[in-house]
């Protein structure tokens, strides 16, 4: 099952906005930033005139764990590349009471070609985080496809495996055909040894595109997002990693 994301005409990046707490409450909400825009330069946020963040760059997650509250309802939020004034983004946002969110910067500021659909420019895509805990003895894991290549993103088979699988022709994928801009489910799974791999191939074809084994225990969440490598049109061998509980 997947989850089509919402994408916002936007750089979401709510840096070191509020405190952290232990939940929610009634009139705030929780929200971490993903910069997956492999061309993006660093950037500077504003949220209702305040500087939150600076020089937020490729590959960043703010926080590195758990998540920022931010009082729920409509923000101003201002984007601008680091050191300047002018502004990237300049719209209104708004959080729910009481919602987890994770929101990812992917896409081009740039696109590569002229022919490349304005689907694949900057945008931000926003998720509602699910962090009740696992089942008992098991962990979860989310996969968000946010690499957008070059304009061609590949469509992705994920198989979610015991560590040391090399032959997956038997196996039929624990989450298939995930494009551009999509999340999937969470996928309850027992590790094996403290420890499950993750394979990633196109859809239909069981070469490896990734391969990445993640050391982990249960009551775990992970959210795992493909990403482009840094100024270029491929996807990185590496998926980011967000540490969603534990």
């Amino acid at each position: 099952m997947f989850r089509m994301l919402k994408i916002l005409p936007l750089f979401l990046a709510l840096g070191t906005l509020g405190v952290f707490t232990t939940s929610c409450g009634t009139d705030h909400s929780k929200v971490r930033l993903v910069h997956a825009s492999p061309d993006s330069l660093a950037v500077d946020v504003a949220v209702d005139g305040k500087t939150v963040a600076t020089n937020l760059a490729f590959g960043g997650i703010s926080p590195a764990s758990g998540y920022l509250t931010v009082t729920a309802g409509n923000r101003k939020v201002e984007v601008r590349t680091t050191g300047t004034t002018t502004d990237l983004i300049n719209s209104n946002i708004s959080f729910a009471s009481g919602k987890e969110y994770t929101a990812i910067a992917s896409g081009f500021m740039t696109l590569p070609d002229p022919t490349c659909s304005n689907t694949f420019g900057i945008a931000a895509v926003v998720l509602t985080d699910d962090n009740s805990a696992p089942t008992s003895g098991n962990v979860k894991l989310r996969v968000v496809h946010a690499a957008p290549e070059d304009c061609a993103p590949r469509v992705l088979d994920v198989y979610i495996v015991a560590p040391g699988t090399t032959d997956i022709s038997g196996i039929s994928p624990t989450i298939s055909g995930l494009t551009y801009g999509q999340a999937s489910s969470y996928q309850s799974v027992a590790p094996t040894n403290g420890q499950v791999q993750v394979i990633f191939t196109v859809t239909g074809d069981k070469s490896f595109v990734i391969n990445q084994p993640y050391p982990l225990t249960a009551g775990q969440i992970r959210t795992l997002v493909t990403v482009n490598v840094e100024g270029a049109h491929v996807m990185a061998s590496t998926p980011l990693e967000l540490s969603d509980l534990n």
